[in-house]
């Protein structure tokens, strides 16, 4: 007979008491913040997270390159629109001196993130009984008539109540574009819960994560710290402590214990915790990354009305190897105009229309402007396109790419409601919809270019702009990989734009689903493009958002190929299946659209370790001298390569 461990029974003893801690601090919990991430928004999220990757990176960059002040073109200013509720007769309401002073707090707090915030054209009193003591049910009673679109929106209010009539302190919308924060007066100069809600806004979660109501999964070694509670490494896992668990040192004091019988030991002191509010004084490096990253990939479209570092051009793009830009500033009353127009840190103009002329290459243009109080900077990037020209046979398969906008290429949410082309790896973000792996190497690990339907509108359009691409073989084709699943599905139109302008629909549009199932191959669509022998082309992608959140579009391995003058056959672009695959002997075999074209081969694994390398002859390749596991197969003939996926 075993006998019970007694190592054993006080493990079980500790995580029984744990778990009545932990009950007993969800009875006692007074976090008084009512924000909540549906999960369509935490789908947009997901969705994003090879561009907040990406700019996470250049975060940390700059963070070791410079001081917070070195360089202007370094701060984002993002304006604020402070509503104050007061009585009807006028009466109460926060005053403008604790409002300065809670921006003044905002910009200590946010200045890492390299976040400045300012006060959009003045104040704006709303007088009513109704509103002072709100309840978040009403919301769009509040907002209908007096929000701004394209900033952030602060509502102030003596009381704040979620639906329940609960007392909260106060709430951030997170849906769309919303853009608002609810704050009950007394809440917002504690000195951390409005920054708090600014978290929100910028897509941080709660230290404990987005569920609330049972302890959290996220480990204490960790090991899923990217995935569980907050998807943030350098926080603590959270078992959701709140002021009670907390002492007057700041310091976590309960005993709970997480899944692997460890015992939690959060941070006290992270503003996005639900700790004593006076505890609550730091973002963590990743925190900060992770709103900067945020900012720059969904909410860049912030500006000022009546204060602005908003500019227009008269072009920023060409296929010379020159181009002259007329740059116009859009706000008045400015003293001051410092512009960075090649995106070196030096400033190159100081009025409010200047012209340069830029070389080849791709730039970053910044705005800084002054008024007699203030100074605010914007950053454009990738904005000047001069020269990124492309020759025929040309291919893309997206592996190197960061962002959509990358290499000369050029995604527009043209609707300006969040529905654009992203770059991504494996399942996309949201269920049932998008395929599973990219159609280069069809593993999760592949790149390939999408248009995420969730978070837009019905009929929104997204454009994916090639570079400038020189037809210089004849009998030219365009052709690419195509999915689209999902029961709602859009529309995919392809356009040509040449010196004329565009040519809109080259081809039917595809529309409606394409693949029975998410995990189908893509399809392959072909387009002749004979006609534009010796011009220069882009081609637009152009998708259009279907009924619901359950029509992403996805497009990969992009090749315009033709014949040269000297060559006296046409060559198809190269199209390769390999099977049985998994191989269920030693020997796999090719099938190619090229049969009489010579095709050498390469095999390594999914780290690119190779293991082997020749000639493929009579259509197979013995793999006898393979281990079992999963391989990446590359074909290539003459100008094309084909990489495929092998399992042994």
């Amino acid at each position: 007979m075993k006998l019970f461990n007694l190592n054993n029974l006080l493990l079980f003893s500790i995580f029984f008491i744990s778990t009545i801690f932990y009950t007993s601090a969800q009875n006692k919990d007074t976090s008084s913040c009512d924000t909540r991430f549906s999960t369509e928004n935490q789908v947009y999220i997901k969705s994003l997270k090879p561009q907040i990757k990406k700019f996470e990176k250049q975060f940390s960059s700059l963070s070791s390159t410079f001081s917070k002040s070195s360089n202007k073109t370094l701060k984002n200013s993002i304006p604020i629109k402070a509503h104050i509720i007061r009585s009807s007769n006028g009466k109460g309401g926060l005053s403008t001196s604790d409002l300065n002073l809670i921006i003044d707090n905002l910009n200590a707090t946010f200045s890492d993130a390299y976040f400045e915030f300012y006060l959009s054209d003045g104040i704006n009193y709303i007088d009513n009984d109704a509103f002072c003591h709100f309840n978040r049910k009403n919301e769009d009673s509040l907002t209908e008539t007096n929000n701004v679109s394209g900033l952030i929106n602060i509502y102030f209010t003596d009381f704040l109540e979620n639906a329940s009539k609960s007392s909260i302190c106060g709430y951030t919308n997170t849906i769309g574009r919303s853009d608002v924060i609810l704050m009950k007066n007394d809440c917002a100069k504690n000195g951390s819960s409005l920054a708090h809600e600014i978290g929100h806004l910028f897509s941080l979660m709660h230290t404990h994560g987005a569920d609330g109501d049972e302890l959290t999964t996220e480990l204490v070694d960790g090991s899923n710290c990217d995935t569980d509670g907050d998807g943030i490494c350098d926080t603590p896992a959270d078992p959701k402590i709140n002021s009670n668990s907390v002492d007057n040192f700041c310091s976590f004091t309960e005993i709970i214990l997480d899944a692997n019988g460890d015992r939690f030991q959060p941070d006290a002191q992270n503003i996005m915790s639900y700790s004593k509010k006076a505890c609550r004084s730091h973002f963590s490096q990743q925190q900060l990354a992770r709103m900067f990253a945020f900012y720059k990939s969904a909410k860049n479209y912030y500006s000022s009305p009546s204060f602005n570092a908003d500019f227009d051009v008269d072009v920023n793009q060409t296929c010379e190897n020159t181009l002259t830009v007329h740059f116009n500033g859009n706000c008045e009353n400015i003293t001051k105009w410092e512009w960075d127009v090649d995106g070196d840190g030096n400033i190159d103009y100081t009025t409010k229309t200047p012209t340069h002329t830029f070389n080849t290459g791709i730039y970053n243009v910044s705005l800084t402007v002054s008024n007699k109080t203030q100074s605010i900077s914007r950053t454009y990037y990738n904005y000047i396109k001069v020269g990124v020209l492309k020759s025929t046979p040309f291919i893309e398969n997206f592996e190197d790419f960061t962002i959509a906008s990358d290499k000369g290429w050029t995604a527009n949410d043209v609707s300006e409601n969040g529905y654009n082309w992203l770059i991504n790896s494996g399942d996309t973000s949201t269920e049932g919809t998008g395929p599973t792996f990219d159609n280069s190497i069809e593993t999760t690990s592949g790149t390939y270019i999408y248009a995420e339907a969730s978070g837009a509108q019905i009929g929104d359009i997204a454009e994916f702009i090639s570079p400038c691409i020189e037809i210089n073989q004849s009998n030219t084709l365009l052709e690419f990989a195509y999915h689209m699943f999902g029961e709602n599905m859009g529309e995919l139109h392809v356009d040509i734009q040449t010196d004329s302008g565009f040519k809109n629909d080259i081809i039917q549009p595809l529309t409606g689903q394409a693949q029975n199932y998410q995990d189908d191959d893509y399809l392959i669509q072909t387009i002749d493009l004979s006609n534009y022998k010796d011009q220069t082309i882009k081609i637009r992608f152009r998708a259009i958002r279907g009924a619901s959140w359950d029509s992403d579009i996805a497009i990969d391995d992009i090749s315009i190929k033709g014949q040269t003058d000297t060559e006296p056959n046409y060559s198809k672009a190269l199209i390769v299946k390999v099977y049985p695959n998994p191989v269920s002997g030693e020997i796999l075999y090719i099938q190619s659209t090229n049969p009489e074209e010579t095709l050498n081969y390469s095999i390594s694994n999914l780290v690119g370790q190779n293991f082997m390398q020749g000639i493929v002859y009579n259509n197979n390749i013995n793999l006898s001298k393979l281990n079992k596991g999963t391989y990446l197969l590359k074909l290539q003939c003459d100008n094309s390569t084909v990489i495929k996926k092998v399992i042994k």
